[in-house]
């Protein structure tokens, strides 16, 4: 998938979302620098410079939801993030992209 049609895919499934479930959108493009961070805090298995990620590249997103007292569920740790994580994952399949990961239900990747 293109960056472009990942930008077009990711927008459509966004729409989705924001018709029943508020989604919080995050980290769409990543610098080096945030990359290598997240990688030294053991949130992330790409260092950025040797093993590229792929929101460097434009090709994945991090999305969470708001847990049932409107917070963002940045842990998925309500029922209602964890069922909005299988729902649209298994949307996001369907349109060609990557399953979900079970460590990182936020992540969406061409």
């Amino acid at each position: 998938m293109t960056r472009t049609e990942f930008t077009l895919k990711i927008a459509q499934l966004i729409f989705l979302m924001a018709k029943d479930d508020f989604p919080v959108m995050d980290f769409v493009m990543r610098s080096q620098s945030e990359q290598k961070r997240l990688f030294d805090a053991g949130l992330s298995k790409c260092d950025g410079k040797i093993k590229i990620s792929r929101h460097q590249l434009g090709l994945a997103m991090d999305i969470y939801f708001l847990d049932d007292k409107g917070n963002i569920d940045f842990g998925y740790e309500s029922q209602r993030a964890k069922d909005c994580a299988v729902k649209y994952h298994d949307i996001w399949v369907t349109m060609g992209g990557k399953p979900m990961i079970s460590w990182d239900k936020s992540h969406y990747e061409a």
